[in-house]
């Protein structure tokens, strides 16, 4: 496993280790302390936005809120409709609303247009095209915090702690050297446990 590791190079994603080095060093309970798991700040409601009509990429959404399509069906409806957002590398199913309306919902993960496309058996829907664009939340959606979700925790989206798109990147990366150290002298352990045994 560290070999394929090292092989990565510059392709190394973490994906969800700050939340597993947070328990090797960090507050697991006070998300807002730095630790290596980086710091992070209450998350504040996401925004939700509903259209009855395919958007295009003029309209916004923040990343992370909930784009929701209410397309009307029309009179052409075979038994059992079935319908399909495609997206990025997603295929997303949508939902029979009321018998006449299909739902669907898409949750942008970056900043950035996205275009989309529909394939169903519903004449109306098939081969509709679309799309949306993900902006970032201002800095200052941090002085609102949820009060429905007081257990939730997001990135700090303040600029300076911004790495690329990744908000709050910073504050993990600060302590990459010492957590890949450390994951260096684990892996060290466990080579040497197998050459004795």
């Amino acid at each position: 496993m560290g070999d394929f590791f090292v092989e990565q190079k510059d392709e190394i994603k973490m994906g969800d280790t700050p939340s597993l080095v947070r328990l090797l060093k960090g507050d697991p309970l006070d998300p807002a302390q730095p630790g290596w798991g980086g710091h992070y700040v209450r998350a504040w409601d996401r925004p939700f936005r509903r259209f009855e009509r395919m958007t295009t990429q003029a309209d916004r959404i923040e990343i992370f809120g909930i784009l929701e399509l209410m397309l009307p069906m029309d009179n052409e409806i075979p038994t059992q409709p079935q319908a399909f957002l495609i997206v990025d590398n997603q295929k997303l199913p949508g939902t029979v609303i009321n018998d006449d309306t299909m739902c669907f919902r898409f949750s942008p993960k970056s900043n950035k247009g996205f275009t989309f496309k529909i394939q169903s058996n519903v004449p109306a829907l098939d081969g509709l095209a679309g799309g949306i664009t993900a902006i970032l939340p201002s800095p200052d959606r941090v002085q609102h915090p949820s009060e429905t979700h007081p257990n939730w925790w997001t990135d700090d989206p303040t600029l300076e702690i911004a790495e690329g798109p990744h908000h709050g990147a910073k504050t993990v990366s600060r302590w990459r050297e010492e957590f890949l150290t450390d994951f260096a002298q684990r892996m060290l352990r466990c080579q040497s446990r197998v050459s004795t045994q």
